[in-house]
C-alpha cells in the first residue's frame, strides 16, 4: 500500500454494493494509530462531532469503542476505512 495522505472520498450509502462488498472482503483490521497516521480527518471529525482536543470531556475517535479500522482497496485503489454506525467512510 502507497504511503501518503488519504482523503475522505465516499460512504457505503453513496457507493455500490459490489464495490462496498469487494473493499470488505480484502480488508484488514487496523488501529486507530495506523488510521490517523494516513488520513486526513478534521471534516470527518467535526461533522460527527468529536472532540478534537487532549484535554476535553468530549468523545475522541480514538476512544470511541464502537469503531474499528480498515486498510483495504476500493475500486481499484488504496484506502483506509472506518466503520461507525454500520456505514463504512472511505478515504482513498
Amino acid at each position: 500500500m502507497t504511503s501518503g495522505k488519504f482523503y475522505l472520498t465516499a460512504n457505503c450509502v453513496c457507493s455500490t454494493a459490489k464495490s462496498i462488498d469487494e473493499m470488505k472482503d480484502q480488508a484488514v483490521e487496523i488501529t486507530y494509530r495506523s488510521f490517523a497516521k494516513h488520513c486526513v480527518l478534521g471534516d470527518f471529525l467535526h461533522y460527527h462531532g468529536y472532540c478534537t482536543r487532549t484535554r476535553s470531556t468530549g468523545l475522541r475517535l480514538q476512544d470511541d469503542g464502537c469503531v474499528t479500522y480498515f486498510k483495504s482497496w476500493y475500486r481499484g485503489k488504496p484506502c483506509y476505512y472506518l466503520k461507525h454506525s454500520a456505514i463504512e467512510y472511505i478515504w482513498t
